[in-house]
Order: C-alpha cells, then sequence, then structure tokens
C-alpha cells in the first residue's frame, strides 16, 4: 500500500475538501430556489411567499447531506461508524438538565444582543422579533403546509442535517487538520454565525461537539438539539397566545424586561461552564 492511500484509509477526512463542501450548499440553494421561481412563474403563487424560504432550507440540507454522504464514501469512510450507536442505558436526566441550561443561555444571551442592536438599529430589530414560527392565512397562501414544513424543519431536518454537517463533517476534518481544540471553537464559531445568535449559539455548538465526542455518537447531538429547537417553538408559541402583544410591542418589551437576558445567562452559565471543563 502507497503512503497516500494508507493516509486515506487511517483518516479520509485528511482528504475531504471543506471548499466544495460550501460551494456545493450555494449550488444547490440557487439550484433549487430557481426551479422555485420558475413554478411559481407557471403557477401564478408569489415568489416571495414565507413556505419558500422553508422549501429552500429543507431540501438544500437534505441534498447537501446526500452529497457528503457520497463524498465520504468515495473516501472509503464508513457512515454508520461515523454517526455512532447510542449507548445502552444512557444517562439522559443530566443531558436533559445541559439542554434546559443552554436554552436558557441562547435565549439569554439572544435577548442582550438584540437589545444592544436596537439601540443602533430598531426598525431591524423590530422586524427580526415580529417573525413567527407559525403563519395565518393571510401570511402564507398554504399554512397547514408551512406550519407542518417549520415543524419538520425545525425538529427534524435542521437537527440530523447540522449536526451531520457541523460535528460529523467540520469537526472531523479541522481536527485532522489542525487537531481538536482548533476544531471545537471554528465549528462551533461558524455554527454561531450561520444563526446569527453569535454567543449563544457558540456555546450551543461546542457543547454538541462535547456531546459527540463524549459518546461518540451523533445521535445524542440530534436528540438535544431536536429538543432544544422543540422547546424554543414551544416558547415562541406561548409567547404568542398569552395576549400581551395587543398591548405592548416586542420592542418595548425587549427594552423593559432586557435584564431577564442577565438573568437566564448567570443561572445557566454555571452548569454550562461545569460541564465544559469536565469534559
Amino acid at each position: 500500500m502507497n503512503t497516500d492511500s494508507k493516509t486515506t484509509a487511517e483518516n479520509p477526512f485528511l482528504h475531504f475538501k471543506v471548499r466544495w463542501l460550501i460551494l456545493c450548499f450555494f449550488l444547490i440553494s440557487v439550484a433549487i430556489g430557481f426551479d422555485l421561481s420558475l413554478t411559481s412563474g407557471f403557477s401564478g403563487f408569489n415568489p416571495k411567499d414565507p413556505i419558500f424560504d422553508r422549501i429552500i432550507y429543507t431540501f438544500t440540507f437534505i441534498g447537501l447531506c446526500f452529497w457528503t454522504i457520497g463524498q465520504l464514501r468515495q473516501l472509503q469512510l464508513n457512515i454508520k461508524r461515523l454517526i455512532g450507536q447510542l449507548p445502552s442505558n444512557y444517562p439522559w436526566l443530566p443531558t436533559i438538565g445541559i439542554v434546559i441550561a443552554i436554552l436558557l443561555f441562547s435565549l439569554g444571551s439572544g435577548q442582550l444582543f438584540y437589545y444592544a442592536l436596537s439601540l443602533y438599529n430598531p426598525t431591524l430589530v423590530e422586524s427580526l422579533l415580529n417573525q413567527k414560527f407559525f403563519l395565518s392565512g393571510s401570511e402564507t397562501f398554504a399554512p397547514p403546509l408551512y406550519n407542518l414544513l417549520t415543524i419538520i424543519t425545525f425538529i427534524v431536518v435542521a437537527p440530523v442535517s447540522e449536526e451531520f454537517i457541523f460535528r460529523g463533517i467540520l469537526l472531523h476534518r479541522w481536527t485532522a487538520k489542525w487537531g481538536v481544540t482548533p476544531a471545537l471553537l471554528i465549528s462551533a464559531l461558524l455554527f454561531a454565525v450561520f444563526h446569527a445568535n453569535i454567543v449563544g449559539l457558540f456555546v450551543f455548538g461546542l457543547i454538541m461537539s462535547l456531546l459527540y465526542i463524549k459518546t461518540r455518537t451523533l445521535i445524542v447531538p440530534i436528540i438535544c438539539h431536536s429538543l432544544n429547537n422543540f422547546a424554543a417553538i414551544g416558547l415562541e408559541y406561548l409567547s404568542t397566545t398569552t395576549g400581551t402583544h395587543e398591548t405592548i410591542s416586542n420592542l418595548e418589551q425587549l427594552r423593559t424586561y432586557w435584564w431577564v437576558g442577565i438573568v437566564y445567562m448567570l443561572l445557566s452559565a454555571p452548569w454550562l461552564i461545569t460541564f465544559i471543563y469536565k469534559n
């Protein structure tokens, strides 16, 4: 066996190119967006309808995962081994506690980030705060389909595809290139930038990476990611059904209760810091 073949057999990620992954992401999203534009042109649907954003995201990440799996198979990587198996008698209670702590920290850091941003661009923040998970008939041509896609996207597609890409692929590739610690930090940072909430999602990405390394399976971070998104959707749904939006705007609520973000972060930080330190 020559040196190149031996290296590939030992660590296929040494030959995996992230730049091709990024290029594939843009090509798939552009292709799907173009197809939807043609479809809307023939059907008369509004191409700016929010449902198309859900469709583009869902099929882009599904297509990206299939393309990545094809590339890894060419490098003779065992996909089942990459995903791993769920350990028997896995201690879910402490893990769920970590998920709750991550959710609180993300909510708190996000609230403080939006508050700081509102001091400079209140219009942008107000538009972001007014975005909703679920839409009615006046906001999309097919509310049931949109809402169903939202649930599938946030609870199934996003956890599976994002954990596979960020933890299963990027973490491995950059570990092979730079080592574990730089790979942890860079993959978590990219994950945070992709989701806008830099501080909260950086910590989220770091915790998911540590869970993957600790358990040697993507199943645990996928489930934790799904639970986190499910809780976030639930909180959003509760906030839209309390009736507070009728008397005070989202921006006014943010500026009035910005300190709640600090409380959330102070409550959750000790648990997250302990988990990161131990792992």
